[in-house]
């Protein structure tokens, strides 16, 4: 595999090169030191700790250059997984919603068949003495 150095590595990571060396140090990545005391890092050791930047090229050092899109195919199942059940969850609010809009028409509908209001019937004014109250 592609050997990169923490330069490269943090271009194509977008990640600061502290930050590598730092992981470096603690055992997160592993990587092998040069004889001028530079880190070279194994593409895919960066690549299971971070994420590709997208789009990018790196140069190898042997004039080979070396295109990185950040499509992960470890994802594209789970994106197919969340498209599908996006595609469910609209169409289960479409079906709710002209379900409400019939709902809807219907209590209109049965509103308008309601007989009207009575008319108010005069009542016998009652006295205000609880004696006089048949």
């Amino acid at each position: 595999m592609t050997k990169l150095s923490l330069r490269e590595a943090a271009k194509t990571f977008d990640v600061s090169r502290p930050t590598l060396t730092k992981a470096l140090k603690i055992g997160k990545i592993s990587g092998e030191q040069d004889a001028t005391g530079g880190w070279k890092v194994d593409y895919s050791e960066l690549a299971r700790v971070y994420q590709i930047r997208l789009k990018s090229t790196v140069n190898t050092g042997e004039d080979e250059l070396v295109n990185i899109t950040g499509t992960n195919t470890s994802f594209a199942g789970e994106v197919e997984r969340l498209k599908a059940a996006l595609l469910l969850a609209e169409t289960r609010a479409e079906a709710a919603e002209r379900l409400a809009q019939e709902r809807a028409e219907r209590i209109e509908d049965l509103r308008r068949m309601l007989p009207g209001p009575k008319s108010a019937l005069p009542s016998q004014r009652r006295g205000w003495w609880p004696w006089n109250r048949t």
